[in-house]
């Protein structure tokens, strides 16, 4: 059983609600992009019990074949519900899920889908990270979510990889499968849908919310950002925030370029940690969701890279 009804736009996208029973205990809202291309928009917060892992923004393509989804959410159930929300939109299977890297939130309901026996593709890096920090990742956000709200999750590996870009055929869509390097982890892919040009970015790009960093190389993102500034989109959609223009990601590389500079200043001058956590505030990005807690963090992040690629540098010359 299904109903739908039109809410507000959303930038220019024509955004829906709906609403699946039984499988879905709730509405899930769907932002329109293009003609068979959807988002499921996700909720700007840390995992948490109240919005059970719901904090990143998935995929949906619909092709002459069948249908291509874009990350499966944080949990089992979760992955159930995005199935069969793209399989209701496009009233077609689903034949290929790609993973865009391999944090939790992305990939751990990788199990629907291959219950189903629908490829899973990502890049080999983020298949070697699910191999190795999975584990740790299940553990981390059922303590963060609640044991109820992942019950059944198991973790499900890519059966299908790239190692670097490449263009391809999926499911009657042209997809331009973009590999930059280590950026926001170490295996980020995104996905340009060519005949829309809408890009689906993964984490490395936010909007609205300071991001987090913890397996990230901050000139190797920048470095993304930049390549990914070179492709033609038309649209974009972040892995965290609204949907919106190929100019946002500017205004989030602005905020990159702005902790390095800043934290490369601190460091320079021989500032100690405590000291460049002092000086390296970001007022203009202040209101951005996460800021208080996040920022301080990316801001060691950053200190340590400079600390360990001096070290490295030492080492080098001995």
């Amino acid at each position: 059983m299904s109903r739908w009804c039109s809410v507000s736009p959303v930038r220019g996208f024509c955004a829906v609600l709906l609403l699946l029973l039984p499988i879905a205990a709730r509405a899930l809202e769907v932002v329109t992009l293009a003609p068979g291309v959807w988002m499921i928009p996700g909720i700007l917060a840390e995992a948490n019990a109240e919005n059970r892992g719901r904090v990143v923004n998935i995929g949906i393509l619909a092709g002459a074949d069948g249908v291509i989804v874009i990350d499966s959410g944080a949990s089992r159930a979760q992955g159930e519900e995005i199935l069969a929300a793209a399989q209701h939109l496009a009233g077609k299977p689903v034949r290929l899920l790609i993973n865009t890297h391999p944090h939790p939130q992305n990939v751990l309901g990788n199990a629907a889908f291959a219950a189903q026996r629908i490829p899973i593709l990502a890049s080999e890096q983020t298949r070697a990270m699910m191999g190795e920090r999975c584990p740790r990742c299940l553990a981390s956000i059922t303590e963060a979510v609640g044991a109820q709200a992942m019950d059944g999750t198991s973790i499900v590996l890519p059966d299908l990889t790239v190692a670097g870009s490449e263009t391809r055929e999926a499911a009657g869509r042209r997809l331009r499968l973009i590999v930059p390097g280590h950026g926001h982890t170490e295996g980020d892919l995104a996905v340009l849908d060519v005949a829309s040009g809408v890009l689906f970015a993964g984490d490395l790009v936010y909007r609205g919310q300071v991001p987090h960093m913890a397996e990230s190389r901050i000139d190797g993102w920048l470095a993304a950002l930049a390549a990914l500034r070179r492709e033609p989109m038309r649209a974009l959609v972040p892995g965290r925030g609204a949907p919106g223009a190929p100019g946002d990601i500017e205004v989030f590389a602005t905020y990159l370029a702005g902790l390095r500079e800043g934290v490369a200043r601190a460091y320079g001058a021989g500032l100690s940690l405590d000291e460049a956590l002092e000086r390296a505030g970001m007022p203009d990005f202040s209101a951005w969701e996460g800021y208080a807690t996040r920022h301080a963090r990316n801001v060691q992040h950053v200190y340590f890279e400079f600390e360990r690629a001096e070290l490295a540098g030492a080492r080098g010359r001995q």
